[in-house]
């Protein structure tokens, strides 16, 4: 016991001579110690944490207990470590100085203070945690001589809905400051993902029949210019079978040698003047016919005959990149011209962008889009994320009526699967300064657009906004609320629900 008085007393001295410090883990007070006087409230805010403490008028000579609750402004998260040191200044001086070591639980310190005298000073609460250190200036405040001299008259925080720090802790909460930020109009439109002009093809098929199982490119597959992509086997015919290809093969070559001999007869007797000009054309046009369709009903029967792929056509690809989408399936028959294989560039998208021809005027201005994704949310396509823009339509397409801007963008910063449709925005003019909010702060309640200002470090008031253009995630704030005034950011409708009365949400708690 001696040892833990003279290491106390020790603490103690250091803790006085570093902060001036009047008190060292501090004792709590006793049931009464502060009687029933009037509370002060504050919630204060830095970049990287908010306080929020109640504690009664203080009085020289009697303990007040701090309920100091402190917030992660990075995500929001109740501070779980560290000491708190609660100090009072005159005319920037330390005065004196009360410290905690440790939070009571998550998120909550409560700290005793016990002036010793009364007069008018700065107070500071200072939040330590390893070798970061933040302070949050609370302003003046007055230490009464006694109980019977206490007068606050702290102003009314506005709103009557409660939202205690453990239901914020607990669900996704955040609350952010309306302030003026750079916003852009934008114009409405529908977007189409595309592979860029300069790198992707599509191969169609160049005849009918279908294709071989051997050697068919599969989607997600890098190739290279020329590489093959599959065996197409041209169509035999209906009811083609292997002896009705060996007659028509005899038959091609039996016309061919009658049309071999036909010309090495007539072409002397041209030359000595016998026969005219026209009747030797005539024999060596059928030539030309006899053999083709002798090739062909050589192909016809090789095909017949072994299935093999040597007697399909082999289709290449025109140009290096990734398969991305494959119509050919083994056996499955094709029409000439359909697309079977499509390919693109790996490394870059389009996004073509069509919007009312009531916005075409506005569209060489130009900067970028922004849509909301299904799957990858609020998305911006800009000189920021690497896109540019790579067209403007000069016209007005005559059936749809939009006119369309493209923009090209690297693959990982967009929408990657060619082909997908959603709706979108694209800017239409520079950005210029406007009062904003996050679009998530937004609840309709009863078809009014309303936000919940997060007045106090536990109370809420309702509000309703009018709102204005709308940048991405960001949207503008025209009337009804004011610059520096935080709005809750996320968690909106379960404040929403408090104010309605929700049996689990808003109710106090003891500390």
């Amino acid at each position: 016991m001696a040892t833990t008085a003279i290491m106390r007393t020790k603490s103690c001295a250091l803790g006085i001579l570093m902060l001036a410090l009047v008190g060292c883990d501090s004792p709590q007070p006793g049931n009464g110690d502060a009687g029933h006087r009037a509370e002060l409230s504050y919630t204060h805010y830095t970049d990287a944490s908010e306080l929020f403490v109640e504690f009664p008028a203080l009085v020289a000579g009697q303990p007040s207990r701090f309920i100091a609750h402190f917030t992660r402004l990075a995500d929001h998260q109740p501070v779980t470590e560290g000491r708190v040191d609660v100090v009072l200044r005159r005319d920037g001086d330390i005065v004196a100085g009360f410290r905690v070591s440790s939070p009571t639980r998550d998120g909550l310190f409560t700290p005793v203070v016990t002036p010793k005298s009364a007069g008018d000073f700065d107070l500071a609460v200072i939040l330590h945690t390893g070798n970061n250190k933040v302070t949050h200036e609370l302003g003046p405040v007055t230490v009464f001589a006694d109980a019977a001299a206490v007068s606050v008259n702290q102003a009314a925080v506005e709103g009557e809905i409660s939202f205690q720090k453990e239901q914020q802790w607990q669900s996704d909460f955040a609350s952010v400051p309306a302030k003026p930020r750079p916003m852009r109009p934008s114009a409405p439109g529908f977007a189409t993902v595309m592979a860029p002009a300069d790198g992707g093809a599509d191969i169609p098929a160049p005849g009918d029949g279908y294709f071989s199982s051997q050697g068919l490119a599969k989607a997600g597959q890098q190739v290279e210019a020329g590489e093959i992509l599959g065996y197409l086997i041209p169509r035999l015919g209906t009811g083609a079978d292997l002896g009705e290809s060996r007659v028509a093969f005899e038959r091609a070559r039996s016309a061919l040698a009658l049309a071999k001999a036909d010309v090495e007869r007539l072409t002397p007797l041209f030359e000595q003047g016998a026969i005219p000009r026209r009747r030797l054309d005539e024999a060596q046009q059928s030539l030309r016919v006899a053999q083709a369709e002798f090739q062909a009903a050589q192909s016809r029967l090789t095909q017949t005959q072994t299935g093999a792929e040597a007697s399909g056509l082999a289709l290449r690809a025109p140009v290096s990149g990734e398969v991305i989408d494959v119509q050919a399936r083994p056996g499955a028959f094709v029409r000439a011209g359909e697309r079977v294989f499509r390919i693109a560039t790996p490394t870059r998208r389009w996004l073509q962008v069509r919007v009312p021809e009531h916005y075409a005027a506005q569209l060489h201005a130009t900067s970028g889009a922004w849509f909301d994704h299904p799957v990858t949310g609020t998305q911006i396509l800009d000189g920021t994320t690497g896109a540019r823009v790579v067209q403007v339509s000069a016209s007005v397409e005559p059936k749809s009526r939009t006119a369309s801007v493209t923009l090209e963008y690297p693959r990982e910063t967009g929408p990657d699967l060619v082909g997908s449709r959603f709706a979108a925005h694209l800017f239409t003019r520079p950005a210029e300064p406007r009062l904003a909010v996050p679009r998530s702060a937004l609840v309709d309640d009863g078809g009014r657009q309303v936000v919940f200002i997060h007045s106090g470090g536990e109370t809420f008031a309702r509000r309703e906004v009018q709102t204005g253009i709308v940048d991405g995630d960001w949207i503008e704030i025209v009337s009804g609320l004011s610059a520096g005034e935080r709005v809750v950011s996320q968690g909106a409708w379960s404040v929403r629900l408090a104010a309605s009365g929700g049996d689990d949400i808003g109710h106090g708690h003891a500390h």
